[in-house]
């Protein structure tokens, strides 16, 4: 959600990181593996030589021998790399990866999809702060807990990416409509965004306290305390874009 909210937290920055050691590139194979071995499927989705969180995800965590000794005993990690520069990725796997982008509907990066043998999602996440064995613990808790997140907490998820997909899409269109060059269009955006942010903030707000009213188990009462936060974050982001306070 904060992806879709801030749209893509990325600047190019220098240097490229390779495959993490550990990792396979051949979604099948990892498959296949999974099952073999009764593991969860790890699944980074990555940009490697332009995405800023997914470099900070490698060097803080995938790069540290302290993920890459441990990771294996648990999960088959595999590297799905969109890069800016295509030569890094063969093209027959630049389609796969899109592939399965578009399957997951995976709408930022880096995203981490934790799947087991048949390829169903169990859990997501992305970049976290902490470390390796924090990161690890993470994880493992999301596997863990992944029918109870299904339960409680995604279908919030859902309905909070749902009103900031109708936003996007009504402010798209007035910026159309209007017409003219980029800067007109802009402005158009700009206009729609203060004029059309009303209805989705009085949205967001019923689902917050719809929310916050939802009775959770203590094993994913820190997931609930996450989404609130991120809530508040997403109210406090439109109120000032409705004010004309654009980031």
């Amino acid at each position: 959600m904060k992806k879709i909210i801030l749209t893509v937290a990325a600047v190019l920055a220098a240097g490229v990181f390779a495959m993490p050691v550990g990792f396979t590139d051949d979604w099948d194979a990892a498959l296949k593996k999974a099952a073999a071995e009764k593991k969860t499927v790890l699944a980074l989705f990555t940009g490697s030589d332009w995405c800023i969180w997914c470099k900070r995800l490698e060097g803080e965590v995938l790069s540290q021998k302290a993920f890459s000794d441990e990771v294996g005993t648990t999960f088959v990690p595999v590297f799905l790399d969109f890069p800016s520069d295509k030569s890094l990725v063969p093209e027959a796997k630049q389609k796969r990866n899109k592939e399965l982008a578009e399957k997951y509907a995976v709408r930022g990066f880096p995203t981490v999809l934790l799947l087991d043998a048949q390829g169903k999602v169990l859990a997501q996440t992305g970049y976290q702060k902490g470390g390796p064995e924090k990161y690890l613990a993470h994880v493992k808790g999301l596997v863990k807990n992944g029918p109870l997140l299904q339960k409680h907490i995604k279908p919030y998820e859902a309905k909070i990416e749902a009103a900031f997909r109708k936003l996007g899409k009504e402010v798209e269109a007035a910026a159309e409509k209007a017409g003219g060059d980029n800067k007109a269009k802009e402005a158009a955006a700009k206009a729609a965004v203060q004029k059309l942010s009303g209805a989705t903030i009085a949205e967001l707000t019923k689902l917050r306290g719809e929310f916050d009213a939802e009775k959770v188990p203590d094993a994913i009462s820190d997931d609930k305390a996450e989404l609130l936060k991120r809530l508040d974050g997403a109210i406090d982001f439109l109120t000032k874009a409705s004010k004309g306070q654009m980031p």
